[in-house]
């Protein structure tokens, strides 16, 4: 196995030597103590989060006032809360005492990515902000069989100034190398690619499913053979094509995590490949939607009681509830459906990622927007709210484009402020919808 260069080297094993002598503080084994405590299944405990959630939603929400007189109101008795109600009565969801006060500690606001189109913004305290995703993490870690202290090679949806390497101490201490979707044509990621993929020995790939099967076709071209201790793809369905393909570039076979950015890690595979939900940690509903067996995923965080999150519609659906033999615990379902991988066709053909434009989008302001592709190169940008805002936007992102891809390759916007958003049969808006059949290519990302 080659090398990494002089520079990257250094700061590689820079970052080990830290995340090492962080692993020997009094901090680090406290919140190991407390992840390891709260690690195995306990649904008495899931129970009593569920009982603390709704009794402090009813009494301190003021969203829930139309169940606060009812004396021991249960899960159904509360509404289903969906991405608008969460963005458009942002105040209202926060717990507050009798005086109007919200509890004491330290709160931190987070926001989603926007990639939906409708960007939302959550309340969570220093105590339990992540902690149910480290604790989900530490039982998926142990269910893989993942070392206690590694490194993994992450081809996530990375923010932009994400740095290459990067230590991250809990559930378990890794260093981190965060790589961008492979695209053939951006050098920089090419030469991010060239200098660390086959340089180090990798634990965990885990990343979108389309990134890690770009990731697995660019070791199999290259005769680079990585031997992690598991896979994990997250966000997009991964066909059985990707799964072989990957499974035949790391020796391993893949494993799903579904999370939503609203609740956080809900669930993962098992060896069976069935979805195991941790119940008592983010407890699930499939709520039957038709007569073919899918239901839609309905989600309650049972640790978000500064802002609950209760019955949240996910919009993603499932087949309705199994039993499995595999001995992992939960609500189990045949896989998920819905989740899609969706590409941009270019110009010239090409399959284009669509997290870029729709991360520069969201952070252009745009509340609530769809794209739609009709035809190679054009993108119909639905929108709603004022026209002005939403046409200034398109004119920047559209030079941008421009100076990027010039007259023959990649896509335009074209702004149709007055058209309606497209939902799917069940009633559900995709970010993107693709009437065109995109090509079985590895994206292109690095284009905004």
């Amino acid at each position: 196995m080659p090398k990494l260069p002089s520079d990257l080297e250094r700061e590689f094993q820079g970052l080990r030597g830290r995340v090492t002598r962080k692993a020997s503080t009094a901090w680090f084994r406290e919140k190991r103590r407390e992840i390891e405590d709260l690690a195995p299944y306990d649904p008495r405990r899931g129970r009593e989060r569920l009982d603390r959630l709704l009794a402090t939603a009813a009494q301190q929400v003021p969203y829930y006032r139309a169940v606060r007189d009812r004396e021991r109101p249960g899960l159904g008795d509360f509404p289903p809360t969906r991405k608008n109600d969460l963005r458009e009565h942002f105040v209202d969801f926060i717990s507050r005492d009798g005086t109007g006060r919200m509890a004491p500690g330290a709160f931190f606001l987070t926001q989603t990515s926007g990639s939906t189109g409708q960007p939302v913004t959550l309340l969570s305290t220093a105590e339990t902000g992540g902690l149910s995703n480290r604790v989900i993490r530490e039982r998926f870690s142990a269910h893989l069989g993942l070392p206690d202290s590694g490194t993994v090679l992450n081809v996530g949806l990375l923010f932009p100034g994400t740095p290459l390497f990067e230590p991250v101490m809990l559930p378990r201490p890794y260093v981190k190398c965060n790589l961008r979707g492979y695209d053939p044509e951006a050098p920089d990621i090419v030469a991010d690619y060239e200098a660390v993929v086959g340089s180090f020995p990798v634990d965990e790939i885990t990343g979108s499913s389309s990134r890690v099967v770009a990731l697995a076709r660019y070791c199999l071209g290259r005769g680079i053979a990585l031997r992690p201790r598991g896979v994990v793809a997250t966000y997009e369905h991964m066909p059985d094509s990707g799964r072989r393909i990957v499974e035949e570039a790391f020796g391993r076979p893949v494993t799903m995590l579904y999370a939503t950015s609203e609740t956080g890690y809900a669930a993962f595979e098992c060896e069976r490949r069935r979805m195991h939900f941790q119940d008592d940690l983010v407890l699930p509903e499939i709520e039957p939607v038709g007569a073919d067996g899918a239901g839609e995923i309905v989600l309650t965080a049972l640790l978000s009681t500064p802002m609950p999150i209760i019955r949240y519609v996910t919009g993603d659906l499932a087949p309705r509830p199994v039993a499995c033999g595999c001995g992992l615990p939960g609500t189990v379902t045949d896989g998920l459906l819905g989740r899609a991988r969706t590409s941009l066709v270019g110009r010239d053909g090409s399959a284009y990622s669509p997290y870029a434009l729709l991360a520069a989008l969201a952070a252009a302001g745009l509340p609530d927007f769809q794209v739609v592709q009709h035809e190679p190169g054009t993108l119909d940008l639905v929108t709603a709210g004022p026209v002005e805002a939403a046409a200034a936007c398109v004119r920047d992102i559209n030079a941008r484009l421009d100076a990027h891809f010039g007259a023959r390759r990649g896509f335009r916007l074209c702004h149709r402020p007055h058209h309606g958003f497209q939902l799917t049969a069940r009633g559900k808006r995709n970010p993107v919808v693709q009437r065109l059949r995109p090509p079985d290519t590895p994206e292109r990302s690095a284009y905004l």
